[in-house]
């Protein structure tokens, strides 16, 4: 399996995404690398708190994709250049800065842990 640096998975983060939407509050990636599926969603954490796959759901190509339900069997198909809006549920948060670390597992690349800052409000 191949081990993606957290400076090349940082260029995947669309900087500036993290905001609110009707559904709670979710950030921009962009696949720069090249086609891939995800397998299986761990989870988002926000300054530390956990938001299980079940909290989670993608936008890909504006259908909804439910984070519990990518698996192995049932993998979520990321192609070059697209972009995905990662949606934690049901959440509101206060303005400020944020360590975001998104930890999935990809079929090409195994376990990927994207850790990046972005700031929620103005």
């Amino acid at each position: 399996m191949t081990v993606i640096p957290n400076f090349i998975l940082k260029r995947m983060y669309r900087d500036g995404s993290f905001r609110r939407l009707v559904q709670g509050v979710g950030f921009d990636i962009v696949n720069n690398l090249g086609p891939g599926q995800i397998s299986k969603l761990n989870g988002i954490s926000l300054n530390g708190r956990l938001y299980p796959a079940e909290q989670l759901l993608l936008l890909i190509n504006d259908e909804p994709v439910s984070g519990g339900s990518i698996t192995e069997e049932n993998p979520a198909t990321f192609f070059l250049n697209q972009v995905i809006t990662c949606v934690i549920l049901d959440t509101t948060l206060p303005d400020g800065k944020y360590e975001l670390v998104l930890d999935l597992v990809s079929r090409e690349a195994g376990k990927v842990t994207l850790t990046v800052k972005d700031a929620l409000g103005s």
